[in-house]
């Protein structure tokens, strides 16, 4: 998923999910969100289930993001152009960027 990756350097480097496990941080890099843009500052993270998606990151970089029982739509905040759609399952919204304009993600 990574247009760019840098391994880590310090093996040691850990997050702590919810439920106080941890795991380790593998790199950092960017990752594409549409055709023009990308969000830097990615963490590779080993043992996580799922590529989980920054929302502020996301409206940092001009998005909205509507939320609703059925799913997510982003949205450019300059045209309110939708750049990409995901439904909910339980209590994460999916997208998958296998049908977008960016290639093949999952997130």
């Amino acid at each position: 998923m990574f247009t760019s990756f840098q391994p880590n350097q310090i093996t040691s480097e850990r997050i702590v999910f919810g439920d106080n496990s941890k795991g380790d941080i593998l790199g950092l890099g960017k990752i594409a969100i549409s055709n023009d843009n990308s969000i830097s500052n990615v963490l590779l993270v080993d043992s996580l289930g799922y590529n989980l998606l920054s929302v502020s990151q996301l409206c940092e970089k001009g998005y909205n993001c509507l939320f609703t029982a059925k799913g997510v739509e982003v949205s450019k905040r300059s045209d309110s152009s939708i750049d990409f759609m995901g439904q909910l399952k339980g209590k994460l919204y999916l997208v998958d960027f296998s049908s977008s304009r960016v290639g093949p993600r999952l997130v």
